[in-house]
């Protein structure tokens, strides 16, 4: 028998549901809350969690993918922070560059929709940017939060940016808000697709982080909201799988730079960036090309090329003594510099667009594979040139078929 208690009078009773409520500007520079960042893409808005590296962030791949777009964004622009002026120096907003996710993603949100259970099984990317995300270190992982999650032994919270409150009908203003910190009873739907009842964050929050306490008080990333509903949340969770989107983004972000090409079958990417492993000597006064050249394999079919960018450091006396062009493997040619600046020293670039004949920009972008080159001439004699910095950075849009990809 269940004897049922009237509530006192002049006592509220709690609320039913876990629901968000805004973090006090005093505590965004704190853990969990200084990690997380609002994500803008294409497609609106959306949250994240620098995690694992700060020049990475982790967000929900249907942030980035759009089904009736049939194609993915470009790289998603990230803000720290929330609600405070002037922002704690650990927050920075940064673009990124690039993100990874796993390839069979868009071709179950084709196929069965993006609340769809395969869809949620795989719906997670992470973001790189060449600058940190957050100046610091960034948050700690829990590769087993999957596991961990159904095990109710530890509390847990979710912290993000909500563009809407269910139960206040509020719309918020770019203010960070979190669930409070309770044990939460997780239930497994799919493989790495949990849901709870009572707890609830309200839309645009999606890619927000699952927070996992520790013993001694930390906080860990176990996993990211996906999908919400009033009174109902689920989440991805963490599972050791993730360390392949972690390795496919390591040369990129690395001290040293690397060029990444393939990183495994199930990761994929819309951005390569191709480095120069070591100094380039170019041939003194001599009219002829030297063809600094990068494989390309990274991309999928049904991709073209949307944007070439390119970052170049030439040491030389006389910069007007350089001709200097970029060749795609159609064999067209761009040219970057013209003997421009006559005596200045060295010739330096920084995310600088490479721009093809609109006559050849058609045929170039159909081919994103294959070699692609840095053409060098130092045309006057009595100098030394040399090549100390190349990065070629090669963007696409996908051109998803409409039947999905193939997992």
């Amino acid at each position: 028998m269940c004897l049922l208690l009237p509530a006192v009078a002049g006592v509220p009773e709690p609320p039913k549901t876990n629901s968000s409520a805004p973090v006090a500007s005093g505590e965004l520079s704190s853990s969990p809350f200084v990690f997380n960042g609002m994500v803008e893409s294409d497609f609106g808005q959306g949250s994240g969690v620098v995690a694992g590296h700060p020049k990475v962030f982790f967000t929900a791949a249907h942030v980035l993918f759009e089904t009736e777009m049939f194609g993915w964004s470009s790289p998603p622009f990230w803000h720290g922070g929330g609600n405070s002026t002037p922002l704690p120096p650990e927050i920075v907003s940064e673009p990124s560059r690039g993100f990874f996710r796993w390839s069979s993603y868009s071709g179950h949100a084709l196929a069965g929709g993006q609340d769809s259970y395969p869809a949620f099984s795989n719906d997670i990317a992470l973001a790189w940017g060449l600058k940190p995300f957050i100046n610091g270190e960034p948050a700690s992982i829990e590769f087993n939060g999957y596991k961990k999650l159904k095990k109710h032994a530890n509390p847990s919270r979710i912290t993000g940016f909500p563009a809407f409150l269910d139960y206040e009908q509020l719309e918020t203003t770019g203010q960070m808000y979190s669930t409070a910190e309770e044990i939460t009873v997780f239930k497994e739907d799919a493989e790495r697709y949990l849901h709870a009842t009572h707890l609830s964050t309200g839309p645009g929050n999606s890619g927000g982080p699952v927070w996992l306490g520790e013993d001694e008080g930390d906080w860990e990333a176990a996993g990211l909201l996906i999908s919400g509903r009033p009174s109902e949340a689920g989440i991805y969770g963490f599972t050791p799988s993730i360390k392949s989107l972690l390795k496919a983004t390591s040369p990129l972000v690395g001290d040293v730079r690397k060029s990444i090409n393939n990183s495994t079958r199930s990761v994929t990417t819309n951005v390569g960036r191709y480095v120069l492993a070591k100094p380039k000597k170019i041939p003194d006064g001599v009219h002829k090309w030297t063809k600094i050249p990068f494989k390309v394999q990274r991309f999928e079919p049904n991709t073209t090329v949307s944007v070439v960018t390119l970052d170049l450091t030439i040491t030389t006396e006389h910069v007007g003594d350089l001709m200097v062009a970029v060749m795609s493997p159609t064999g067209h040619i761009a040219m970057v510099h013209d003997g421009e600046g006559a005596w200045d020293d060295n010739l330096v670039l920084d995310n600088f667009r490479v721009e093809f004949d609109d006559d050849d920009w058609g045929d170039v972008q159909a081919m994103p594979n294959g070699t692609w080159a840095l053409l060098v001439q130092d045309r006057l004699t009595g100098d030394i040139c040399t090549v100390t910095r190349l990065e070629l950075e090669i963007s696409t849009d996908d051109s998803i078929d409409r039947g999905g990809e193939q997992p």
